[in-house]
């Protein structure tokens, strides 16, 4: 292990300035630290073994969304399809750095772009999608991508779905044919005029990683980690390379020979060097930003990011430094249950939960009175309001809404045979207390103590945990409480069907088998539900029967409240101009700044200098 004194530091970066350690333990094999000095861009990024150095002001450095704190326990993982390979491995550097869709999507316009597509359309019927890719697309190791490798991967994912996660909608896929190199067919075993959108998009498509078709043969794609440096794996199309990844970092070079410059598709990044840091607590992450040893921070509370806008004004958000400090995502906040495992397969039981909850002062205590209440699993985009309208009735109908109703605990619980004991804590006709554990990722963490005392307060024996490693756990519903948002919702193209899907028993797993995407984790099953979402899947947006039918897939849902939604989520994620400019700005929406979306890569694309 190499690990660097404060001598050390210092002798590296000249007695004369101060440089700032960010990664002060690295790993043995090809293992680097990262020296970056705020005050003076001309210090460089100066490694401990072989990589070359790069100039601070030429370097991006981004710290990864994440449960873990401190490192990174999958970072040899690369295989998005693997269960913990997303969020840590995937989602946090190659997806942005390495990886193209076959096209991207815009969430916050609803507009998209043709990335390795040139162009596509549907048959008549929605049942076929004909996509022609671009000439001159090449793997990161200069090999040819083509036709072959798309329908590889998707059939090889189709195969395979049921031990996979972030599958997207291949279950809809009955085969993808290479015709050429350029182009393939993918055939679907019934009319679906959304599958563009869900499967075929950078909106969490099966697209987030491609398999090469000759590279990968015979290997297992449901549990190999594809990282093999002495084979140049991972593989990717991206204009960046990895060339060190450790439980402290993830570094990617840029491409020389990136296809998109090469072509005149995209321009050749201004960045030569992006790092992927793991996640920090927020006063660490913070400080890394005000002393510019970050240019993306972690999603951080509204006092936190005030705080840093007092320190350092270079730092901004989406929306400048000014409310909301962020965007409106796709992905509602939501109190989750495994729905299959008692006593939350009780859709009464649920009720009883959300009836503890006042939504208005959790979600005020939380957002720090920057938040949005949210009552069911759409994002309140534009596009929807004709939805979203007509959802206010039914939730009238249930008594669904901002305020905590006591009497209506009382009355349900003891419906279900749970009186209170001595201690006001519900327990059942043999004096078991019922106790919950609620799963909290690290970036919802501030909810965790309202939410849990509204909880005690109604009689729920209720805690949270921030633990790493409870997400794999909920993916396979061992851990039946969880808080976290579930997405994507509201995305223009999609209509509602994606959102409403989730929820049908198509993705219903036992308990201990992973969820097959990863927004499934609800394990409800309801057959009227399922029928009626299914007759919404051949129907495109513009047809007057999907509101129709979304009504009454709404009407059971909220009879059922399989999940209850408590707030919208506003991304906050303050951002550096110390030595990039050009970020995504409410004035200038081109892309979402987001650390483990895809979209980001249309950042990295386009950040120029700040000394430009």
């Amino acid at each position: 292990m190499v690990r660097l004194t404060r001598r050390q530091v210092l002798a590296s970066v000249g007695a004369a300035s101060v440089g700032v350690l960010a990664i002060s333990s690295v790993g043995s094999a090809g293992a680097s630290a990262l020296l970056t000095n705020a005050a003076s861009p001309s210090v460089v990024v100066a490694q401990a073994t072989s990589l070359p150095d790069v100039p601070r002001n030429q370097t991006f450095i981004a710290m990864q969304s994440s449960n873990a704190t401190g490192q990174n326990p999958v970072y040899n993982n690369f295989n998005i399809r693997t269960s913990g390979g997303a969020l840590d491995g995937w989602h946090s550097g190659p997806l942005q750095t390495m990886n193209e869709p076959l096209i991207m999507f815009d969430v916050l316009t609803g507009e998209y772009e043709n990335w390795l597509a040139s162009n596509w359309q549907y048959n008549s019927d929605f049942t076929q999608v004909d996509l022609t890719l671009r000439n001159g697309i090449t793997w990161s190791n200069g090999s040819p991508f083509t036709a072959r490798d798309v329908a590889y991967t998707f059939n090889i994912i189709r195969d395979n779905q049921d031990k996979m996660v972030h599958t997207a909608e291949v279950n809809f896929l009955q085969e993808a044919q290479a015709v050429d190199d350029l182009n393939v067919k993918f055939i679907l075993n019934k009319p679906n005029p959304r599958w563009w959108a869900t499967t075929l998009t950078s909106n969490h498509g099966i697209v987030e990683q491609f398999y090469p078709d000759q590279a990968f043969s015979g290997l297992d794609p449901t549990s190999d980690l594809f990282n093999d440096p002495s084979k140049g794996w991972p593989l990717g199309t991206g204009p960046y390379k990895l060339v060190q990844t450790t439980p402290q970092q993830k570094v990617f070079d840029l491409n020389p020979d990136y296809w998109g410059a090469k072509t005149g598709f995209k321009p050749m990044p201004k960045i030569q060097r992006v790092i992927y840091l793991p996640n920090e607590d927020d006063t660490l992450a913070v400080q890394k930003l005000i002393t510019g040893d970050l240019d993306m921070g972690k999603i951080v509370p509204v006092p936190t990011l005030k705080s840093a806008f007092a320190q350092n004004p270079k730092i901004v958000t989406f929306s400048g430094q000014d409310p909301p400090y962020g965007y409106t995502d796709w992905c509602p906040i939501s109190l989750g249950f495994n729905s299959s495992a008692p006593p939350y397969d009780n859709p009464q039981m649920r009720w009883a939960i959300n009836f503890a909850i006042d939504r208005t002062k959790l979600v005020n205590l939380a957002e720090s009175g920057a938040g949005v209440l949210a009552f069911h699993q759409f994002t309140p985009y534009a596009w929807f309001q004709p939805f979203d309208q007509s959802f206010q009735p039914l939730e009238q109908k249930y008594g669904l809404d901002a305020n905590a109703h006591p009497d209506m605990v009382n009355q349900l619980m003891g419906g279900l045979g749970y009186t209170r004991n001595g201690d006001g804590l519900w327990a059942d006709s043999s004096g078991q207390v019922l106790t919950m554990k609620i799963a909290v990722p690290d970036w919802l963490k501030n909810y965790g103590p309202p939410l849990s005392q509204q909880l005690r307060d109604a009689g729920f024996d209720a805690s949270f945990d921030t633990s790493p490693g409870l997400d794999s756990l909920v993916q396979t519903g061992e851990q039946p409480t969880y808080f976290g948002c579930q997405g994507p919702a509201g995305v223009k193209g999609m209509d509602p069907y994606f959102m409403l899907s989730i929820f049908t028993s198509q993705y219903y797993r036992p308990t201990g088998q992973p969820a097959p995407i990863s927004w499934a984790t609800s394990r409800y099953r309801n057959p009227a539900y399922d029928s009626v979402v299914d007759q919404i899947s051949p129907l495109s947006v513009d047809d007057p029967q999907t509101l129709t039918y979304t009504d009454q897939a709404m009407d059971l849902w909220f009879k059922d409240l399989p999940m209850i939604y408590v707030s919208q989520l506003i991304i906050r994620y303050p951002m550096s101009t110390q030595y990039w400019t050009g970020w995504p700005s409410k004035d200038n929406p081109y892309g979402f700044p987001h650390s483990w979306q895809q979209e980001l890569l249309k950042t990295i694309l386009t950040l120029q200098p700040a000394s430009a």
